[in-house]
């Protein structure tokens, strides 16, 4: 699974049908802008159009026209709040977050509560590259609605990427609580988790995940690492035979299913054919092989070296 940001909120962003409804309708933003005096009521109900157009395009994601028609809209009726906040959706989308940044933070100075807004420029800060800010507005946003597992869900993710995994996982922890059928968080607390080397709590997570997505190949292989870190390898071999059944040539689980044949359980037929085939899938983790190769547990190490030989990774003798 993908741990990109935002997914979840983004989505929902970009559902306009529903979500403009959600951030304009029901919120009543009319304060956000200065007051502009909107032109003839034939240029406003042509705005109207243009603005009705963009978000057309912008659910079909054609970025670029929806950001044209919208600043169409504005410029026929520089009243139409609602255009603006598209406008920076369409920006962030097509690549311009930092103009977007900008929009929006001329929005949120006027109201610095509003959730949507904040949400919207935490978004736009992480599709910058500005984490640290996204960091603050997704705090922000929890500090007035700590309920919105939405957000708490970036902001875990986002901890994790600058290297904050014990503050992720609180929040993750949390956003379980309040949500236990949460999936996508459940993966993501049982990878950082196995991240921070506690692996008997990792593994509790991802055996919860996997009854639920058995075919998720990702958290099976995860959940096999976690397994033979623990020195369980009968389980961390089922777990890897799970994730090949759904994902054949995933040579990280070929690779270590190997290692533990060669070197914890001596099955040297599985090890070698398993080895063979995740070389052939491309495994090339040289510090790995290096472990595997000098292992003092290692059987059939001369067909081992020979596999390895054959493909150039065999590693140089020490010193």
């Amino acid at each position: 699974m993908a741990e990109g940001i935002v997914g979840r909120k983004a989505d929902a962003a970009r559902s306009l049908s529903a979500a403009i409804a959600r951030h304009f309708g029901a919120l009543g933003l009319a304060a956000w802008l200065l007051v502009s005096c909107a032109g003839a009521p034939r240029d406003a109900a042509l705005a109207q159009e243009y603005y009705n157009l963009g978000n057309a395009h912008l659910e079909l994601k054609n970025y670029e026209r929806a950001v044209s028609l919208y600043r169409e809209a504005i410029r026929l009726d520089p009243g139409l709040q609602r255009a603006y906040f598209n406008l920076s959706l369409a920006l962030t989308e097509s690549g311009r977050a930092a103009e977007a940044v900008g929009i929006l933070e001329g929005l949120s100075a006027k109201d610095p509560q509003n959730r949507d807004l904040l949400e919207a420029l935490a978004y736009a800060y992480h599709a910058q590259g500005r984490d640290d800010m996204a960091l603050q507005s997704y705090e922000r946003i929890l500090e007035l609605a700590p309920e919105n597992t939405g957000v708490r869900y970036n902001l875990a993710i986002l901890l994790g990427k600058a290297g904050r995994g014990a503050e992720a996982v609180t929040h993750l922890q949390r956003l379980l609580e309040l949500d236990p059928s949460d999936l996508q968080a459940l993966f993501q607390l049982g990878r950082l988790l196995a991240e921070q080397g506690r692996f008997e709590e990792s593994v509790a997570a991802l055996e919860r995940y996997v009854l639920e997505r058995p075919e998720d190949a990702s958290a099976q292989a995860l959940l096999g690492d976690d397994y033979r870190k623990l020195e369980k390898y009968d389980r961390a071999l089922e777990a890897y035979a799970a994730a090949l059944t759904q994902q054949e040539k995933l040579a990280d689980a070929r690779f270590y299913s190997a290692l533990i044949y060669l070197t914890r359980i001596e099955d040297p037929q599985a090890g070698l054919a398993a080895l063979q085939q995740a070389l052939e899938d491309g495994f090339a983790d040289k510090s790995q092989i290096a472990a595997l190769y000098d292992s003092p547990g290692l059987v059939e190490k001369e067909k081992v070296r020979e596999l390895l030989a054959g493909r150039g990774l065999l590693p140089a003798p020490g010193p």
